[in-house]
């Protein structure tokens, strides 16, 4: 039986179409959950190892972004594009995380390839992305800045952005325009508007699209986010901002100029997360049933795996975390499955109450 309060502990229920947004719109519950109430009994040789970890990987929290490494030119690379609930956590629950979410899209997605995926890349073995993930890398970075503007034209007229209610909506908030046009400059700013957000783990932050011009000629949007603190900080303490970030990066952008995805401090001592609007390249199939989808579907959870593995193998209690799983790599996979599933049945029982009251 399991306790309402577990079951209370689940955020934007209403707005979830789905188990798949349920549990990708509760990462502060999971990591709440296994502090407090998760079985953790079968995890115990493996909880001591800790470092960064993603707080809420899930196959939308991976990306092609064009960036930076040094002084050299802006090339596409696939990476952790959403650091907001990153941190200092353990390994093993982060990996678990990653499987409930995947297979919160699909039951059929095999667990077994997760892990050797990410047993793999913990060892420091990266695998070949996906035919259409490696294309998308080949892509030239003009093409995606074509992108770019494209999207900000959709969303703009000549004068500034069209304003839709519950989209893209008039801002006249506390962060001033003298403070961002400072904030962007050299670029113009051509108007600044507030982004509603109506569920996800982000629900509630301020979010401020900012329509910016360079040589009077290309136009991107610019997005403020508000800060809030992350998921990890549930399980266990954070280091202060600025350290957590040069360690969050260090382990997910290593060697990538950080200034793409930025922390500035505005109003006072408010944190807001500056970054272009990106454009999405890859369209993740939540939901698709053809059988082409369905196949990309397992190769980027296999990927996605993998890099998660990558990411945690670079780290200094890695290999002795690799080692003690290693002694036993079947009782592991045992013992994330187990992990894995228990957290799906209550979030599948979380769900099931929003089918039984009236209006949801």
């Amino acid at each position: 039986m399991i306790d309402n309060a577990i079951l209370d502990g689940f955020k934007e229920i209403d707005q979830s179409e789905n188990l798949s947004q349920l549990v990708r719109s509760n990462a502060p519950q999971y990591w709440q959950y296994m502090k407090d109430r998760g079985d953790r009994n079968c995890l115990r040789r493996y909880l001591p190892f800790e470092g960064i970890v993603a707080g809420d990987p899930h196959m939308g929290n991976f990306g092609i972004l064009p960036l930076r490494a040094g002084t050299g030119a802006r090339q596409m690379k696939y990476v952790n594009i959403d650091f907001d609930d990153a941190g200092r956590g353990r390994f093993v629950l982060d990996f678990i995380h990653y499987v409930i979410t995947s297979k919160a899209v699909g039951g059929d997605i095999k667990i077994r390839y997760l892990q050797d995926a990410y047993l793999q890349g913990l060892a420091g073995g990266e695998i070949e992305p996906p035919k259409k993930l490696k294309d998308l890398l080949e892509m030239p970075v003009s093409d995606y800045d074509d992108m770019v503007e494209r999207y900000a034209e959709k969303h703009s007229s000549k004068d500034g952005f069209r304003f839709e209610a519950g989209k893209v909506e008039p801002y006249d908030g506390r962060v001033v325009r003298s403070t961002i046009e400072a904030l962007l400059a050299p670029e113009k700013v051509i108007d600044v508007g507030v982004r509603p957000v109506e569920r996800g783990g982000s629900a509630g932050e301020l979010r401020i699209w900012i329509l910016v011009e360079r040589r009077n000629v290309h136009r991107r949007i610019m997005e403020l986010k508000q800060y809030a603190a992350p998921a990890t900080a549930l399980y266990q303490p954070q280091p202060p901002v600025e350290q957590w970030l040069k360690e969050v990066r260090g382990v997910f952008w290593p060697g990538l100029d950080g200034s793409e995805y930025d922390l500035v401090k505005l109003a006072g001592d408010s944190w807001f997360w500056v970054r272009e609007k990106h454009v999405s390249l890859i369209d993740v199939p939540y939901t698709s049933k053809k059988n082409n989808r369905i196949e990309f579907r397992d190769e980027l959870a296999t990927y996605d795996a993998n890099q998660l593995g990558l990411a945690h193998g670079r780290q200094a209690q890695a290999s002795v975390y690799y080692r003690t799983i290693k002694t036993d790599t079947e009782a592991f996979r045992a013992a994330t499955k187990e992990a894995a599933m228990a957290y799906l049945d209550v979030a599948q029982k979380a769900e099931a109450r929003k089918a039984a009251q009236p209006g949801m």
